[in-house]
């Protein structure tokens, strides 16, 4: 059968091929305390001010400006104070000339006051305070509106809801949010080598760390992930599995059997349900063996045995779909240039992703990378915030060389 998909794509080319087939799903609306880490679907606009009145910022007193404006410790001020005002409370009647309110953090600042002045600049008794400099007007006032202002675009739709989003949200009334609802994902393993991970080892086998790997990512993501299993090197089965795994999921992502050997039958069981293959192979090390598919519209990332390279395409390829398909505005991972802390010696032929983590030294950044290097290694992932880029054809880096590099924990 003739090849119709293209075969051997960069990263940016897959990402091409891969995006547009996907879209946002569905809305729900759900009680703002399980809204975080979740999905906006809708613009927030403010309908009042945060805060709602002036209030102080310190414990004080409220007085008028201009009752203090000629006090210095030569000549200080006595003002009669007339009243308390805690958190919670509000002034009986406005200030007037000569007169003070001892008020508290939070408080509303009475009318009339244009200053407040924090009690370790005071001296006071019950009935009056003693000011020996002058203050501005406007001096230790919070303004209404200050945080957010009444008709003010608070939240964009698509934005992560971050617990101080949240709280923002209950700031302004909110009980319930609109958002988009969570993806739901299969995960499944092929290949006759792999055993459960509560299974004794025998000779040639291995035990299953991938799908593990690729659930704990997803569950991070906010996906709820469901582990099908291991499925033997039988196309037939792996293809009876592929089409039951996606009736009730929004995504399917696979591990092994996306090589050439002769037991790499993934690709067989996609063809042989009709699934539309995208691409196949990707120019980059590790994460070359890799395909991308649709079956009846939904993805299915089909990704490498090998650990690590498993972990690098659903990194750089699964991270933006999963975001895309959540209702992300900004899902395209971001990009940015770090020196290398250490030398890197190999040379590279290939184009290939080096796990680190980013370190920000007299205000650049650096990538320092994971100490074990290897193609079916993950403990070079366990403290990955970056994957750093060395380009094909690169000989060996110094210290302080200057590379691309992949954010892909950022919000």
């Amino acid at each position: 059968m003739m090849c119709t998909y293209p075969e051997k794509v960069t990263l940016e080319e897959g990402l091409q091929l891969l995006l547009p087939h996907v879209d946002r799903v569905s809305e729900e609306i759900i009680p703002i305390e399980e809204s975080s880490g979740r999905v906006l679907a809708v613009n927030i606009i403010s309908g009042e001010n945060i805060p709602p009145f002036h209030r102080s910022p310190y414990d004080g007193y409220a007085l008028r400006a201009a009752d203090i404006a000629g006090a210095s410790k030569e000549a200080p001020v006595q003002l009669s104070v007339i009243q308390e005002v805690p958190a919670g409370s509000t002034a009986s009647r406005e200030i007037r000339e000569g007169e003070a309110v001892k008020i508290l953090t939070g408080a509303p600042v009475p009318e009339g006051a244009t200053a407040i002045v924090k009690f370790e600049d005071t001296l006071f008794t019950k009935d009056t305070v003693t000011i020996s400099a002058p203050s501005k007007e406007g001096s230790n006032i919070v303004p209404v509106g200050e945080d957010v202002k009444e008709g003010e675009l608070v939240i964009e739709k698509g934005r992560l809801l971050s617990p101080a989003l949240v709280g923002l949200l209950a700031g302004l009334g909110h009980r319930t949010v609109r958002v988009y609802r969570r993806l739901t994902a299969a995960v499944l393993s092929t290949g006759d080598e792999l055993v459960g991970v509560g299974e004794a080892l025998t000779p040639g086998k291995i035990r299953n760390s991938s799908i593990y790997t690729i659930h704990a990512y997803l569950e991070q993501w906010n996906v709820m992930a469901r582990m099908v299993g291991i499925v033997k090197d039988d196309a037939g089965e792996i293809a009876a599995n592929i089409k039951e795994s996606l009736t009730a999921n929004d995504l399917l992502i696979t591990t092994g059997g996306v090589s050439v050997g002769d037991y790499d039958l993934l690709k067989e069981a996609l063809i042989q349900i009709g699934a539309e293959i995208l691409f196949w192979k990707v120019r980059l090390k590790p994460g070359m063996a890799f395909i991308a598919a649709l079956y009846q519209g939904k993805p299915i990332l089909a990704l490498s045995g090998n650990p690590s390279a498993a972990a690098v395409s659903l990194l750089l390829f699964g991270r933006p779909l999963i975001r895309k398909m959540s209702g992300m505005k900004n899902y395209q991972t971001k990009e940015l240039l770090v020196k290398t802390a250490e030398e890197f010696p190999k040379k590279s032929p290939s184009r290939r992703m080096i796990p680190g983590t980013l370190e920000i030294l007299d205000g650049e950044a650096w990538i320092v990378f994971a100490k074990k290097q290897g193609n079916g290694m993950l403990n070079p992932l366990r403290d990955c915030e970056i994957l750093g880029e060395i380009e094909a054809g690169s000989p060996s880096l110094p210290r302080g060389s200057i590379i691309k590099a992949y954010r892909i924990f950022d919000r």
